[in-house]
């Protein structure tokens, strides 16, 4: 399956899932019921999934407009200009 969002849609459900997961950390914390441990992790592998599908839709924008290039860093000094008298 594949599903298109925006920048902004991905960056909203990853606040939610990081909500979601500090909730279910804090009902543990009181309840210790291990299945809201499980949740927070779901909620943890979620986030980071797409995490790393929007660092990589990111660095392909900088790539696209050129971000990180750098010039180069050896000279050749056979192509510097001479001056003579």
């Amino acid at each position: 399956m594949k599903i298109e969002l925006t920048d902004d849609e991905v960056t909203t459900m990853m606040v939610a899932l990081d909500n979601y997961g500090d909730a279910k950390r804090l009902e543990w914390a009181e309840s210790r019921d291990d299945a809201d441990l499980t949740e927070a992790g779901s909620a943890e592998w979620c986030w980071q999934k797409l995490f790393g599908a929007q660092q990589k839709f990111r660095n392909s924008i900088a790539d696209a407009i050129g971000e990180g290039e750098q010039p180069p860093t050896t000279i050749d000094p056979f192509t510097l200009p001479t001056w003579t008298e």
